[in-house]
């Protein structure tokens, strides 16, 4: 999902847990990590700027919750 925003992180509703961050070639803003917080659920999403254009933020989700968005 490619989103145009002002801050890195956008709230779609569940709870993620930061586990890492790397610099990726070609691009000087680094990619971050998160695990969803939720017990058992294995969903994982990873976030970065867009190289060609600092204005948009990348997000990548792998998995599917295996719960609600929480409250």
């Amino acid at each position: 999902v490619q989103t145009l925003s002002e801050i890195d992180i956008l709230d779609d509703g569940y709870r993620w847990r930061k586990y890492g961050q790397k610099v990726v070639k070609g691009n000087p803003h680094p990619r971050y990590y998160y695990k969803c917080s939720s017990s058992g659920c294995a969903v994982r999403k990873h976030v970065e700027r867009a190289s060609n254009d600092p204005k948009s933020v990348i997000t990548t989700y792998e998995g599917k919750h295996n719960h609600d968005v929480p409250a």
